[in-house]
């Protein structure tokens, strides 16, 4: 186990400019090696003169005769060192273990040094660093610095032990001396970060030395997962760590670092488009993708990188990595539903890439600051028409719904509403889904005391429901101006899944007075809106529906925060957030820091045959 280097680290240990050279290890020498015993004296001058036989039968017999002492540990050091410098590292190993628990701490420190030396020339290059590396931090002889430094490195070079080697190489760094080869140890440095696990490489990250260069190549490790994994949090912390270290010189670690770069900002002449465009959901994806290249055309902006869902979650994840890592998009619109959505997002968040979602799910954004809800939720529409009816003193509501999972879901969300609106909620009302008469159900809303009516269904059933209404007598009129055969007044509320744009053809004289939330209007007379159906028409032949408003306001949103010069992937995130409007076809027009729409969905009241907006 490696001595704690706390110790050695310690602000308290060095204090002032006195004390900066104690802070340096002292040399490891011995008192005992300069001023021998007579024997030991005697034992050296056998060896220096070729006798190596007397010479250690002079030291063997010093051992024997001054057990338990320094001096006799002093003779198994120089015992072992002649021994190894002989050949006989198996012979030596002996004399050196021994000699490493002696009391005197420079013959253990020495006794160290050369028996890690042995254990690599016999093949343990594992267990040479583990014998190694507490002695790292000391400084010796100029010889024997050079003996340790060799030793660790090839030590290092032969391990399958990475994080041994590069622990120990730190060590070494650190405090023991400069790398005689500064280019051979960030070689084995780099060597050793190829044998360790990302885990490994982690709290080998936090662990090491900042800017030293076996940290550096422990950050290089995890730049090149990070890329791989698209991790932008870890992308931009190893390329920060590179940066500031001695390698950023390295060509090889310069281009890494660039590709950092590169992933991080994206490509801001591409955006990606991710949608269903096979499978159950393709008329909404080519929907929302005809809008956006309709968008694309008109502001010749970037590049739009199609990929498709295929409302297939697995199809998803790989399809935005596609998207964000070989592509390089600065941003992602799409995709539409909860679940390939909750996929996309997760990536999104990993890779720090803005993703516009055109889910309604207010789950959305809880899956990271870069993920943003364009579309309105169903909460959304409930809060504006409740607002409106209230506004006008309407304080008793009700729902008429089909029993299924997106009825039971208005259900729960409209009470939730009219009682934070201070309104009060009449038990709501539900029948059979594909139900095709509805007096029972019309007659049950009114036997209650609430007179403002949720329609929660399609346009085709609302096209029944209205009049059933106005059969059992009651109408929804404007300005309270009731037909004469009509006994009571009640208030359509509407959100956009019940509307369609030939709803009032079918059943407009029932639903007069009515309110609809709608996000898109087909007939706006407001100039983008003229223009965008026009221009939808004449490239498509055929008016557009919600989803290539959608598509077209998406697009432009994101074109128009890249000319402001926000061209990097955080920087489009946070300009996105702060606000920044278009001049849009939906009520959308702009994203709040909440990420979700800026604007509620607007409002509007049926007159006529047209729909007039509720201010």
């Amino acid at each position: 186990m490696y001595r704690s280097r706390r110790m050695w680290r310690s602000a308290l240990s060095c204090a002032g400019l006195v004390l900066l050279m104690s802070c340096a290890p002292k040399q490891v020498e011995s008192p005992l090696e300069k001023a021998p015993p007579a024997q030991i004296a005697e034992a050296r001058e056998l060896a220096e003169g070729g006798d190596i036989g007397a010479a250690q039968n002079a030291y063997e017999k010093f051992i024997i005769g001054h057990p338990g002492t320094a001096e006799a540990d002093l003779a198994r050091l120089e015992l072992g060192l002649l021994r190894v410098d002989v050949g006989q590292c198996p012979s030596a190993v002996p004399y050196l273990e021994q000699a490493q628990d002696s009391s005197d701490r420079a013959i253990a420190l020495r006794a160290s040094l050369h028996l890690g030396s042995c254990q690599l020339v016999l093949g343990d290059p594992e267990r040479a660093l583990l014998t190694v590396g507490p002695i790292a931090e000391e400084r010796f002889s100029a010889e024997e610095q050079t003996l340790l430094w060799d030793t660790a490195m090839v030590a290092s070079e032969q391990t399958v032990n990475g994080a041994l080697g590069l622990r120990v190489l730190d060590a070494l760094s650190e405090r023991g001396s400069d790398p005689p080869d500064p280019q051979r140890l960030w070689a084995t440095a780099e060597l050793l970060a190829q044998k360790i696990t990302v885990e490994e490489a982690a709290t080998l990250y936090e662990e090491l030395r900042p800017n030293a260069l076996p940290h550096a190549a422990v950050a290089v490790r995890l730049l090149d997962h990070a890329l791989e994994m698209q991790d932008a949090e870890a992308v931009r912390r190893t390329a920060d760590a590179l940066r500031a270290s001695d390698v950023i010189t390295v060509p090889a670690v310069t281009i890494l670092v660039a590709r950092a770069d590169e992933f991080l900002h994206g490509n801001p002449y591409a955006v990606g488009a991710l949608l269903p465009l096979s499978g159950r959901g393709r008329e909404v994806g080519r929907q929302l993708l005809q809008g956006m290249q309709l968008a694309q055309l008109e502001e010749g902006g970037p590049e739009l990188a199609v990929e498709d869902t295929g409302g297939d979650p697995v199809k998803t994840e790989s399809a935005i990595d596609a998207l964000v890592g070989a592509r390089g998009v600065i941003a992602v619109l799409g995709p539409v539903d909860s679940r390939t959505t909750e996929a996309a997002a997760e990536a999104a968040h990993r890779s720090g890439v803005p993703l516009l979602s055109f889910s309604a799910s207010d789950a959305v954004t809880s899956a990271g600051d870069e993920v943003f809800r364009l579309m309105y939720s169903p909460r959304d529409e409930l809060a504006a028409l409740v607002r409106t009816a209230r506004a006008r003193g309407l304080t008793r509501f009700v729902i008429l719904y089909p029993d299924h999972g997106y009825g039971r879901t208005m259900e729960r969300l409209f009470d939730q509403e009219v009682a934070a609106a201070g309104g009060v909620a009449c038990e709501g009302i539900a029948y059979p889904p594909g139900t095709k008469s509805f007096v029972e159900y019309v007659r049950t809303v009114l036997e209650t005391t609430c007179d403002v009516v949720l329609l929660a269904d399609v346009a085709d059933q609302v096209a029944l429901i209205a009049p059933t209404f106005a059969a059992e007598g009651a109408w929804s009129v404007v300005d309270a101006v009731l037909p004469e055969h009509a006994e009571r007044e009640v208030h359509f509320l509407l959100p956009s899944p019940s509307w369609s744009p030939d709803l009032l053809r079918r059943a407009d004289r029932y639903l007069q007075g009515a309110v609809i939330a709608l996000p898109y209007y087909d007939a706006s007379e407001s100039a983008v809106s003229v223009h965008f159906r026009t221009a939808y028409e004449a490239r498509y032949g055929k008016a557009p529906q919600t989803f290539a408003a959608y598509g077209y306001d998406a697009y432009r949103m994101i074109s128009a925060t890249l000319r402001q010069g926000h061209q990097t992937r955080q920087a489009l995130t946070e300009a996105l957030k702060a606000g920044g409007s278009v001049a849009s076809v939906t009520s959308v027009g702009a994203l709040s820091s909440d990420r979700v729409p800026a604007n509620p969905p607007s409002v509007y009241r049926v007159t006529g045959d047209l729909l007039q907006p509720v201010d």
